[in-house]
């Protein structure tokens, strides 16, 4: 252990990590570019679960009959205390710029007041929403959050869930801690598929979502469907046309069927690749270790490790979206909410070395941090604050016009260019304990020097 810090110490000294093979730089669609600029996002999982306040796969991990679950769960949610503003306020002063809220969940459980007849309880007298099925009344939640996002400046996005464990074309069972959902015929699936898109239609007429993200998806195959892997490839094809014809300004993920490079961007979860992807993409994190809200779970990660993956990820040129789990009574908790404020402290200083900024221009990462850029500015973020007061950058083709610390621009840093290195003295201490940034005002967008 004592060797390995001592690696990392000299590691920092010198300023270098191996290299990673850096993609060629991909053409971003015009409806995507608010998406690729905004960079910082807020995920939402709020349904029925949330009043059972086990995490949003308890329906799985429990062992749940459809019936008991809807009765004992689903029937008792009633989330009065919602506020829309308050969430939004939350996500806005954490520096987030749009937000992803589910609509249904794996759970079946829809968050508005669908007209699609098949999406009922086990009964088959009931519609299973939020509106129909529980004491919570005709407020609609989606539209409440909508217009409070529209009111600041947020983009309204959706979450949908491919498969449905509550369903009557689906055949549920556990396995080896896994909820499988089978196809009980060929015509109950058909029918399915065509329900699904209605109720998309109503999200995307009712709502007009900036994007729609998708999951679920995993009983898929590239072939033909079985009852067992009922979703395809050709299915998530002919799905993503269905919705861009809908609307051509449609955001939409991978998974409309993963793995085959569908939708306009990927979406890795709670992980980060290790280099730039040949794509956009955006990485999914939770901030304990629940996507919905899981009463046991204290374990929160620490603002400086959400900021640094933050930086991260879009150094990579990658988006960030946070997850947060209100409580079955609509309410966010307080530790959550703590957390947010907290990034927006860091955010309301550094906000500009991430919003409309990409990946680092050059092929190694530094062990001291990361590097985001964008026309003009180079953006170092140094975790690590060098102990012998320099900072040392490669050489760039630009000329630099100035150095400073952001969040003290009046203040120029000295600085040197030699053997390939730009190499700038720092004040004894760092400015910020999670992620100091140093600013290189350049002329011309970013670009490491050839030798």
């Amino acid at each position: 252990m004592k060797k390995r810090f001592i690696i990392l110490a000299w590691m920092i000294l010198m300023g270098v990590v191996p290299s990673f093979r850096a993609n060629a730089q991909y053409h971003i669609p015009q409806k995507l570019k608010w998406w690729y600029n905004d960079r910082f996002g807020m995920f939402i999982h709020f349904g029925s679960y949330s009043f059972l306040a086990h995490g949003e796969w308890a329906f799985s991990i429990e062992h749940w009959k459809k019936a008991d679950y809807q009765q004992q769960v689903s029937s008792h949610f009633n989330p009065s205390k919602f506020d829309a503003n308050e969430i939004v306020q939350l996500a806005k002063d954490a520096g987030m710029k749009y937000i992803v809220i589910t609509a249904k969940h794996h759970e079946g459980f829809s968050m508005w007041d669908t007209k699609v007849k098949s999406f009922k309880d086990v009964t088959g007298k009931k519609k299973y929403s939020l509106q129909r099925f529980t004491p919570f009344g005709k407020r609609d939640v989606l539209m409440e959050l909508k217009k409070a996002c529209d009111a600041a400046g947020i983009k309204f996005c959706l979450y949908y869930s491919i498969l449905d464990w509550s369903h009557s074309s689906q055949e549920i069972s556990h396995i080896n801690g896994s909820t499988y959902s089978t196809m009980k015929s060929d015509e109950a699936r058909t029918a399915y598929i065509r329900d699904m898109k209605a109720q998309l239609k109503e999200l995307i007429d009712r709502y007009h979502p900036a994007s729609l993200w998708f999951d679920g998806d995993w009983t898929y195959n590239a072939g033909q469907p079985t009852l067992e892997k009922w979703w395809t490839k050709s299915d998530g094809v002919n799905l993503y046309n269905y919705l861009i014809k809908l609307d051509p300004n449609l955001v939409v993920n991978e998974r409309v069927c993963r793995s085959f490079g569908l939708g306009d961007y990927e979406c890795p979860e709670q992980k980060v690749p290790d280099a730039p992807l040949s794509r956009p993409w955006e990485t999914c994190q939770t901030i304990n270790h629940s996507w919905g809200y899981n009463k046991n779970d204290h374990d929160y990660k620490s603002t400086k490790a959400l900021i640094q993956k933050l930086v991260k990820v879009v150094s990579r040129d990658g988006n960030y979206l946070l997850n947060i789990g209100p409580k079955g009574d609509g309410t966010v908790p307080e530790q959550t909410a703590d957390s947010l404020k907290a990034i927006g402290k860091w955010m309301a200083v550094y906000g500009e070395s991430i919003y409309g900024t990409t990946r680092s221009p050059f092929k190694t990462e530094p062990a001291w941090g990361f590097y985001t850029k964008k026309e003009g500015k180079l953006f170092a973020h140094v975790f690590a604050w060098p102990q012998n007061g320099v900072l040392s950058i490669p050489a760039l083709k630009n000329s630099i016009t100035k150095v400073y610390l952001m969040g003290d621009p009046d203040k120029a840093l000295d600085y040197s260019v030699k053997d390939g290195k730009v190499q700038i003295s720092l004040p004894t201490n760092a400015p910020d304990g999670d992620d100091s940034v140093v600013v290189l005002d350049v002329a011309g967008a970013p670009e490491a020097a050839v030798f």
